[in-house]
């Protein structure tokens, strides 16, 4: 086994422990009622968030491609039923899991694979919430990338 699938299968069992936290949360998402403003969830990846809390954040996102905010006297707040970063934990993973395979070699990329990995699972996990049946668009997408997972349909497409 090379160092990447190796580095694979350890997020995979890192992020297969979030199964059980993520999954609630992901079902209140799908079955919200958001205002009509609202016309996708886009869903981004931040690579250096693995190892310092949950690398993904909720945009609520309007027909402008504006995050769009509801008013409560006056304060801005997520039309959400959830907070944005869904999930507050420590990491994904340990810091000490990327330096091991960054000091076998200098080239390797964890944040790709993480992300990869991420997508897959976050998916899953949407799928098995209802996600398919979901009124809105969804997407997932590591941060400023134009290529986005459609979470509804199930494939890559051009943002």
């Amino acid at each position: 086994m090379n160092i990447e699938q190796e580095f694979s299968e350890k997020v995979q069992e890192h992020l297969h422990g979030l199964t059980a936290s993520i999954k609630p949360v992901l079902k209140e998402l799908i079955e919200y009622d958001y205002p009509k403003e609202v016309i996708s969830l886009e869903f981004e990846i931040f690579a250096d968030g693995f190892t310092q809390g949950f690398p993904v954040r909720a945009f609520f996102m309007d027909s402008d491609d504006s995050e769009h905010f509801v008013y409560i006297n006056d304060e801005a707040q997520y039309p959400s039923p959830v907070d944005p970063e869904l999930l507050e934990i420590e990491h994904v993973y340990p810091y000490e899991l990327e330096e091991k395979y960054t000091n076998q070699d200098e080239d390797f990329d964890p944040w790709s694979i993480a992300i990869d990995e991420l997508i897959q699972w976050f998916s899953e996990c949407w799928r098995e919430m209802g996600g398919e049946s979901f009124q809105l668009k969804a997407n997932i997408m590591p941060h400023d990338n134009d290529v986005v997972y459609n979470l509804v349909d199930s494939k890559w497409e051009k943002r």
